[in-house]
């Protein structure tokens, strides 16, 4: 779970997850119509897969059904099981198309798919696995996941490991913030997990780890925590840790762009905002 946020979908729902689940029937022998409509249809073909799989056979796409049903697809695969991820669009930006669904997983597909492990802080290996699949499964109605870091993981190659770097040593990691992910960062999170819970620890922060990670600050405040929000909040913040005025306006006009209400405080719902791939 901490690495994998499956969204179940059961019936009634209406997104672009739905298609990709019937797609994914479509390519297990399943004649469902991929209209991105949870109907009686695509409830008794779930019903029928889970049964087949030994899986409680509830109709519902949840954290156990969706790893089983997903086919892992990669440049060169072809047929239902591509469609399903190309039926996402996969737009990195207002100005591109979404990729064709034509069942074939070339060059524009795998670089689609780079593109979303790269904003997700995922493995970008450009193979829609279960991992990519577990995010891809959140683009449908709901709350938004939040994003891996990863150890291995820089600055440039995942926007959010200063910030995440920033926090641990907020919460009392005694870690350096120098945009590098490696073996003293993943022990930082590692004890922090600790502290949390006795199972899931990894290297790697993840749905379980952010909420508790995040510090709120407001103006006025200063340390680690706000140097975090100034890695993050666009319009190239001096990293200085002091929450003052140029802080607080940048703060500001990202909330209202992304993340109201527009408070200049950066608490739950603006730290999560803050991490968040603007397209995806």
């Amino acid at each position: 779970m901490n690495t994998t946020p499956w969204r179940t979908v059961g019936a009634g729902a209406e997104s672009s997850a739905v298609a990709g689940i019937q797609y994914l029937l479509r390519s297990r022998g399943h004649a469902v119509a991929a209209d991105g409509s949870y109907g009686p249809a695509t409830r008794a073909a779930v019903t029928a897969f889970q049964s087949a799989e030994g899986l409680p056979g509830d109709g519902v796409v949840g954290p156990r059904t969706w790893p089983r049903l997903v086919v892992p697809t990669r440049a060169g695969s072809t047929g239902d099981a591509v469609r399903a991820v190309q039926q996402f669009g996969l737009v990195p930006s207002p100005d591109v198309d979404p990729l064709v669904v034509d069942g074939s997983y070339g060059p524009a597909t795998t670089a689609r798919v780079e593109e979303f492990q790269r904003s997700w802080g995922l493995g970008v290996d450009g193979i829609a696995g279960p991992q990519t699949w577990s995010f891809l499964s959140t683009l449908s109605p709901g709350p938004r996941p939040w994003p891996l870091v990863r150890r291995g993981a820089t600055q440039d190659t995942n926007w959010r490991v200063l910030a995440a770097q920033y926090l641990l040593r907020a919460q009392g990691a005694a870690i350096a913030a120098d945009g590098s992910f490696g073996p003293a960062s993943g022990a930082a999170v590692q004890a922090f997990q600790q502290t949390l819970r006795a199972s899931d620890i990894s290297t790697t922060l993840g749905q379980l780890d952010w909420p508790s990670l995040v510090v709120p600050v407001r103006p006025g405040d200063h340390g680690d925590a706000v140097k975090a929000v100034q890695t993050l909040v666009p319009g190239d913040l001096t990293v200085d840790g002091s929450f003052g005025p140029l802080t607080e306006a940048a703060v500001r006009e990202f909330q209202q762009m992304f993340s109201p209400p527009v408070d200049g405080r950066v608490g739950p719902i603006t730290w999560h905002a803050l991490t968040l791939p603007i397209f995806d």
